[in-house]
């Protein structure tokens, strides 16, 4: 269920220049990368689980007790800042779980759900900006600026990660097309992982920035080695999207082949079925040998993908040998 929102809000965001659910540029987040009218990046998404608790989940620690704007005007500046901490230290868990690095969140987390993190960062934002509009030194004016660029920092990180789970489930789709050999989703599928990619990577230029790296010691719960090592998972996942996406052009170019294949065989033209049963098993060929490659060099950072590699490459091994055997045995 978790999954199934997820990908209906980012395919819903497929237009939005790259950014799912919103992230700033400079210092104040842009309402046009995806913000509505009220500042908030995107409404949360409806989920309904019995599940227990995983990395990027959280159990419900949703704060209905939160201040209103009302009571945000009668609190002072300190009080403010300590609430916006607060709030993004609770985005922290609800992205990555309750005391878990943000890099326990990987690709292959489908229960990913960025809504509880989102409506906790825009509360901070909400108290940060009433302290902003108030009498403030200069040390609290520095403060709530690194507050502004953590938080700009976990919506990028809330896009693309977002993104980099929808791809893997894609690439799941994918696998499902190969086994079947529905050559139309393939290429949907594929394509679909393309675009995921092209997001990503326009979301990662915007995350890769030196001022998110020094910014992120105003809360309790990142460091400077957690970005660093967040940053890099990010951005070794979202390369290995970019070499599965070449990796399976032969796999399509194979599966179209065998799909051919097979109706010439069912339509009573055993030599044409032969030929295009070579054919299809030199292309599949090809493309497990370019599944391998990608399956050699995976980082420990990519490993989130290690598992969907091994299936692509295990059913399109298996639609070669039946395209082998279609060239031997017709005719």
């Amino acid at each position: 269920m978790y999954r199934r929102s997820l990908l209906v809000a980012v395919a819903g965001c497929a237009g939005c220049a790259g950014v799912p659910f919103g992230g700033g540029d400079g210092d104040s987040l842009a309402g046009s990368d995806g913000t509505g009218d009220d500042g908030r990046a995107g409404e949360p998404i409806e989920t309904t689980t019995d599940a227990e608790p995983t990395a990027g989940t959280t159990p419900d620690r949703r704060t209905d007790d939160a201040p209103s704007a009302a009571e945000l005007e009668r609190m002072d500046v300190e009080e403010l800042l300590a609430l916006a901490r607060s709030q993004i230290d609770r985005a922290v868990d609800a992205y990555a779980g309750e005391d878990e690095p943000l890099t326990a969140v990987t690709a292959a987390t489908d229960s990913f759900d960025p809504s509880e993190a989102i409506e906790q960062l825009y509360r901070a934002r909400a108290a940060y900006e009433v302290a902003d509009r108030q009498g403030i030194t200069a040390e609290q004016v520095e403060t709530i600026r690194r507050l502004r660029q953590v938080e700009e920092f976990l919506r990028l990180a809330i896009d693309s990660q977002a993104l980099l789970v929808a791809a893997h489930a894609d690439l799941g789709a994918l696998t499902e097309a190969v086994e079947y050999v529905d050559a139309e989703t393939v290429r949907s599928t594929r394509d679909r992982v393309g675009s995921r990619h092209e997001q990503a990577t326009d979301i990662l230029s915007r995350l890769s920035q030196t001022r998110y790296r020094t910014a992120v010691t105003v809360v309790d719960r990142l460091s400077r080695d957690g970005y660093d090592a967040k940053r890099l998972q990010l951005e070794t996942e979202t390369e290995l999207l970019r070499r599965l996406v070449v990796a399976t052009a032969e796999v399509l170019e194979g599966v179209r082949l065998l799909s051919r294949a097979r109706g010439k065989r069912q339509s009573g033209s055993p030599y044409a079925a032969a030929s295009l049963g070579n054919d299809a098993e030199r292309a599949l060929g090809r493309g497990v040998a370019a599944l391998d490659g990608v399956a050699r060099n995976v980082p420990p950072q990519g490993r989130g993908f290690s598992g969907v590699i091994t299936e692509l490459r295990r059913v399109t091994e298996d639609r070669r040998a039946e395209a082998r055997t279609l060239h031997e045995t017709v005719g």
